[in-house]
């Protein structure tokens, strides 16, 4: 994996394009002819926005929210990992590979990586902190979060509309 995937350029964006962000975060499957009545503008201009939206990578994809008790992954834990220095390009790839991990991020401060475990059952979670985990050279040390409750706001606006 390269690192310049990791080089952001920011979208210029006006109020019509954060007000259509806003709208796709909740609810994804929006059309444009939705998306124009919404926002009192024409189906071609929403289209032509959408479209510019997808190909300057603001909008990087549509999917669906699922919820995970409901398919199963009714456990999660945010483990934060320490990795010999220098090594973090190296570990990045094989950190996202363990099973279960659902998010990645990169950090500053005590821990190198967060990431996002969702399991079946806590055995799920143990096997992946203290097997899986500890096997992977390069990794220095690492601390397990289970999480009691989660609260999904992914759906909720970016921006404040009312101003």
């Amino acid at each position: 994996m390269s690192d310049s995937m990791y080089v952001r350029t920011m979208t210029t964006l006006d109020d019509v394009d954060r007000q259509m962000i806003d709208l796709l975060r909740a609810n994804g499957r929006m059309s444009a002819p939705m998306l124009a009545e919404r926002l009192s503008i024409g189906r071609a201009t929403a289209y032509s926005r959408l479209d510019r939206l997808t190909d300057s990578g603001a909008i990087t994809g549509f999917s669906a929210h699922i919820d995970p008790a409901a398919v199963g992954m009714a456990v999660s834990a945010l483990v934060l990992v320490n990795v010999r220095q220098g090594l973090w390009r190296d570990l990045r790839d094989r950190l996202r590979a363990l099973p279960g991990v659902e998010w990645l991020g990169v950090a500053t401060g005590r821990f190198d990586f967060v990431l996002l475990v969702r399991g079946d059952s806590l055995e799920h979670l143990r096997d992946v902190a203290l097997h899986d985990l500890q096997h992977l050279d390069g990794v220095r040390s690492a601390e397990t979060i289970v999480l009691l409750d989660e609260i999904d706001q992914r759906d909720r606006p970016l921006w404040d509309h009312e101003h």
